[in-house]
């Protein structure tokens, strides 16, 4: 077999085969013995007509045909592996050349990763990796936090409402275009708001600020274009509220109680638990902004084309995305476009800029990931399905098994040699250039 490969544009490939006709008649003599079960010759039972009496009834075209089927699909894989080609969606398959005695000849045309040479990008990494330093004052804000956490809620119907504080309501809201007799649309004797935390609309919590317990109050506000419910988008509003129940956080004192609360035995080893985790958060962030500025100077030297199919799987994810975003505010996707008064290919294309810059950054990666050699071994790819495993109360080997049947285990190792690219960018720090570099 003879393979030769064209780069299209689009990062479509052409892979043409050449067979030899030896081969091809050693496919014809199979795919006489798959297609003769499928007629009915007359004086014979069906399967049993020698093939000399078969091609003069039903012709040599069906066994020639069905050879050059059989072979396209047992050789495919083997053509696209010798091009050096990874296929990212369904081929095009054409037949250019199919006759007796003659070599036969098919092209393939696919979608395929792009291939591409990374220039020389030492000077790079020369760019500096600058880690904020953890600092008291951090410090201090963390162990506020954590204290925080801790934070019990007491009564306290006998202050104005504040934020932060947990208050218990009656809420009714009308829509301002329907007039006086206006049924409610939300109607509750008991809603519950965390005040500042911004779990209801903007403005209403800012407006029972100072209210104090048994204080009705009337508040008027404008639901911002862009709700995800449409019946209220854009609408004016008006919201009748009185404060049943007043609860504040009593935060406890930084000390060593507060360490034992959280499972530790002293203030001094819940000092050194935030400064660490402190210093290396600013550390991922710290590399996070190199590899994005890094990535970018990249992506400057590089023309990457990237495939439509990619660039659309990545859309898809954005879309998969933003649905689980919706959810967790009791939203769908369809309430979201109807405020935004947009049709779903619209948004497709709205998300495409974004997902078209993260295919090409995985595609750089990937190439990173060549240029040094950096590879994921079996034993990787377990480890990091293992809490999975965990999560479900799954064995470790049924849960590899799963993701080997499904492709995932494949799609796992290429996730984490894309982080293993971005972390050696992120953390290779080579030293000032000399002169003339």
């Amino acid at each position: 077999m003879q393979v030769a490969l064209q780069r299209l544009p689009k990062s479509v490939a052409k892979v043409s085969v050449t067979i030899d006709p030896s081969d091809l008649n050693s496919a014809m003599d199979k795919a006489f013995r798959s297609v003769v079960g499928k007629y009915n010759i007359p004086g014979f039972r069906r399967g049993k007509v020698p093939r000399p009496i078969f091609e003069r009834f039903v012709g040599r075209e069906v066994i020639l045909q069905e050879a050059a089927q059989q072979l396209v699909e047992n050789r495919y894989s083997q053509a696209l592996s010798e091009a050096a080609v990874e296929p990212v969606a369904e081929p095009r398959i054409n037949i250019t050349k199919l006759g007796d005695g003659e070599p036969f000849e098919f092209d393939i045309e696919v979608e395929s990763k792009p291939v591409i040479e990374l220039p020389d990008y030492t000077d790079l990494l020369h760019e500096p990796l600058t880690i904020a330093e953890v600092t008291e004052e951090l410090i201090a804000e963390e162990l506020a936090q954590v204290a925080k956490g801790q934070a019990q809620m007491v009564p306290a119907d006998d202050q104005p409402v504040a934020k932060g504080d947990r208050i218990t309501v009656t809420l009714k809201g009308f829509l301002e275009e329907e007039g006086e007799n206006a049924e409610p649309f939300v109607d509750d004797d008991s809603y519950v708001i965390e005040v500042g935390a911004g779990t209801v609309v903007e403005g209403l919590e800012d407006q029972l600020i100072g209210v104090m317990v048994n204080e009705p109050k009337i508040i008027s506000l404008t639901y911002p274009a862009e709700h995800p419910e449409v019946s209220l988008a854009g609408k004016a509003v008006r919201f009748e509220v009185t404060v049943l129940e007043n609860k504040r956080p009593e935060v406890p004192p930084v000390d060593d109680d507060l360490a034992k609360a959280v499972g530790l035995e002293s203030m001094q080893e819940l000092r050194e638990q935030v400064a660490n985790n402190l210093k290396t958060r600013l550390e991922q962030e710290a590399k996070n902004q190199r590899l994005q500025t890094i990535m970018g100077k990249l992506k400057e030297r590089v023309a990457v084309e990237v495939p439509d199919t990619m660039v659309d799987r990545a859309i898809h994810n954005q879309l998969h995305e933003l649905e689980n975003t919706l959810a967790r505010i009791g939203a769908t996707t369809e309430e979201y476009l109807e405020s935004r008064q947009m049709t779903p290919e619209a948004l497709h294309e709205e998300f495409r800029p974004t997902a078209t810059e993260r295919v090409k950054e995985e595609v750089l990666l990937e190439a990173v990931a060549r240029s040094q050699n950096l590879v994921v071994t079996d034993e990787e790819v377990i480890q990091s399905i293992k809490p999975i495993a965990d999560m479900y109360r799954q064995s470790l080997d049924d849960m590899v098994r799963w993701f080997r049947s499904t492709g995932e285990f494949e799609a796992v190792r290429s996730n984490l040699l894309l982080s293993k690219a971005g972390d050696y960018l992120a953390s290779t720090v080579l030293g000032a250039p000399e002169k003339g570099e």
